[in-house]
């Protein structure tokens, strides 16, 4: 019995001696991935056209503003004080607009045409669709288009004048050229350039002769191009570039010599566009490789590129 006993108690020893069999590890907790941070490139973006909103803002131009602000809303859906900006420019906008159309008419009423051009030119900026503001220019229109004509009756009959007495003709007298001059300079320098050059080519329509004045209207229009290409608008600095040339009648000015390095520098841009484009979308990188090619014809890559991706387009139409 004893004997019996010394055994089961060993056996429970050794028992107690074995090691215990481990449970399998329990497995790593695993950290759940952080957000992926905000794009850079949206940050910049949304930042740049903050500030662009703010520039237009400091410069009194509300559809810059607006326009700016709803890029933002865009970019930023869950950013509420984009909207609530959005809301009140719209709002100041609608008020300046009516103001405006109501001075505007109170001008054209006291044939003060200039000032109710300016003030119905201002209306339309606010308020595109404005159809009041529309007609009233057109009648502003027909009747600066009625004085040019009564002032080159005017010269005519002067000329007449002088050759029936046999003195020699005197050359005609500038009706209201300076004033006609100065108006359109200060229509387009105070931000609506197609209404001032619009005024400007009436003008050297009106006085094709008139050297000075035609050397004066481009280089205004020359100089806003330049400040344009300072800020990395070259498309825009490129076609006032162009008109400052048409208006001063040759290719002469200072700002001539920027014409081809821009062209040069815009067909580069859009080959790149174009080549970024090209795995993706074939349509847009055809475009841009047209672009590319009109600004310069000689761009040798453009010209390749544009034969390969309208061959690689034909040929997917084939396959459909």
């Amino acid at each position: 019995m004893r004997l019996g006993i010394v055994f089961v108690v060993a056996g429970l020893a050794g028992c107690a001696q074995m090691p215990a069999e481990r449970a399998p590890a329990p497995a790593p907790l695993v950290a759940a991935p952080a957000p992926p941070p905000a794009s850079s490139t949206l940050t910049e973006a949304i930042a740049r056209h903050r500030g662009l909103a703010d520039a237009a803002r400091k410069q009194g131009d509300l559809p810059a503003v607006a326009v700016q602000l709803q890029l933002l809303t865009v970019l930023a859906p869950d950013d509420a004080s984009f909207a609530r900006d959005l809301a009140a420019t719209r709002t100041a906008m609608d008020r300046e607009a009516r103001e405006q159309l109501q001075a505007g008419q109170a001008a054209l009423a006291a044939n003060d045409l200039d000032r109710a051009h300016t003030a119905l030119l201002r209306t339309l900026a606010l308020a595109p669709g404005n159809t009041e503001a529309a007609h009233a220019l057109r009648e502003i229109d027909r009747r600066r288009l009625t004085r040019i004509q009564a002032d080159r009756a005017a010269k005519v009959n002067h000329q007449d004048q002088v050759a029936m007495r046999g003195a020699p003709r005197a050359p005609p007298p500038e009706v209201n050229d300076a004033f006609d001059i100065e108006q359109a300079i200060e229509i387009f320098r105070a931000g609506d350039a197609s209404a001032g050059l619009r005024d400007m080519k009436a003008f050297v329509e009106a006085n094709p002769g008139s050297r000075a004045a035609r050397q004066r209207l481009g280089g205004v229009v020359a100089e806003r191009a330049r400040e344009l290409e300072d800020q990395g608008q070259r498309e825009q600095a490129l076609n006032l570039y162009e008109q400052a040339s048409a208006l001063r009648g040759d290719n002469n000015g200072a700002w001539a010599a920027r014409v081809e390095p821009l062209k040069k520098a815009l067909s580069r841009d859009y080959y790149e566009k174009g080549t970024r484009a090209y795995r993706t979308n074939l349509t847009q990188a055809i475009t841009f490789f047209e672009v590319s090619v009109r600004y310069d014809p000689a761009n040798t890559q453009a010209n390749l590129k544009l034969k390969e991706a309208k061959a690689a387009r034909d040929k997917l139409e084939k396959i459909k």
